[in-house]
């Protein structure tokens, strides 16, 4: 049993052990794991329910729809030389699956609202009433909103009404496909930007 004044001797010990000064490998690992975060932190309903498959199925292992996001962004998505390190939202995964993607044709800004036309791929009676999501994402400010109403892989368009606080600023576009169940995903297409 360790007594008071040897208590706080502990840690007094253990402070100055991690006063030394940091190594450039910390603190581009620090920086990196800093972005990953802020970026993804507006996401984290989206990405739960996106890697909600893969979290179910690697259940034994305890991971989690944000490590696995933030595991990804902090591998890929973070470019740049330390100290100038940036997000990368082409290399963002959002959700990942099996579910077959789509094909952006053309994206647009109108009075109030983005437009999406896109190409479903092949239609089959399996996944003719896939659902996609289309997220809209200011960096900046940290907010997302995704599309409320049913757009189905047979579509051929989707309209996302626009609050007036994301409308006059840049923001990152991404679109998942879930299955009818909204069970399983595609892996996350980041769309561009607009």
């Amino acid at each position: 049993m360790i007594s008071r004044k040897g208590y706080y001797s502990l840690i007094q010990f253990q402070m100055k052990k991690r006063k030394k000064s940091k190594t450039i490998g910390m603190l581009l690992t620090q920086q990196k794991f800093y972005l990953a975060s802020q970026y993804l932190l507006p996401l984290a309903s989206i990405i739960k329910e996106g890697f909600a498959q893969y979290v179910r199925r690697e259940k034994a292992k305890h991971l989690s729809a944000r490590n696995l996001a933030m595991a990804h962004a902090v591998k890929y998505a973070v470019k740049g030389k330390y100290p100038k390190q940036y997000i990368d939202p082409a290399l963002i995964l959002l959700s990942d699956g099996s579910v077959q993607g789509i094909s952006v044709e053309n994206m647009a800004l109108d009075d109030n609202g983005l437009w999406l036309d896109f190409d479903g791929g092949e239609i089959t009676a399996m996944n003719h009433d896939d659902e996609l999501l289309l997220v809209a994402y200011d960096p900046i400010a940290g907010v997302a909103i995704r599309n409320e109403g049913l757009v189905t892989r047979s579509s051929s368009g989707l309209r996302l009404e626009l609050p007036d606080y994301m409308q006059n600023v840049r923001l990152d576009v991404f679109i998942l496909v879930r299955d009818r169940n909204r069970n399983r995903y595609s892996r996350s297409q980041y769309a561009g930007n607009v």
